[in-house]
């Protein structure tokens, strides 16, 4: 009887002559019908999605030219609202090198640093928030 209504349930003009009971089960087998199929497909990629992330290997930090494992960087502290000034103390400029280094894999006496200025923030909240998430669950 189900594969009936779904015939009949195809054609605009045979669903006038069904009843009340009979369109709602036509209905309801579509509608469960739909749901199922999209929730098959959702499973399946799932499954997908887990054999890439298996695949992929896990995140290891690169080696040093020691051999050993880079040490994890440290989250940089953020100033307060009202401290718009940035300083130029030599600390700064040595993190900031020692980071361009590694980075370029030179000595930092291959280059100069000449000026430290402070990029104006436009980013809306919930973007800023978004880069810090990813940036912790990497360290």
């Amino acid at each position: 009887m189900e594969t009936d209504l779904l015939t009949l349930f195809k054609d605009p003009a045979t669903i006038e002559t069904l009843s009340e009971t009979a369109r709602f089960q036509a209905g309801l087998i579509t509608t469960i019908l739909g749901m199922g199929i999209t929730f098959v497909v959702l499973i399946v990629l799932m499954f997908v999605i887990s054999l890439f992330e298996r695949f992929s290997g896990p995140d290891e930090p690169k080696p040093t030219s020691k051999g050993k494992p880079a040490p994890k960087a440290k989250p940089a502290v953020e100033k307060a609202e009202g401290q718009s000034a940035l300083r130029t103390d030599d600390g700064l400029v040595a993190a900031i090198a020692a980071s361009i280094a590694m980075v370029l894999g030179t000595p930092a006496g291959n280059f100069r640093i000449r000026d430290i200025r402070r990029v104006a923030d436009t980013l809306p909240v919930w973007h800023r928030a978004g880069i810090s998430d990813q940036m912790q669950t990497r360290i």
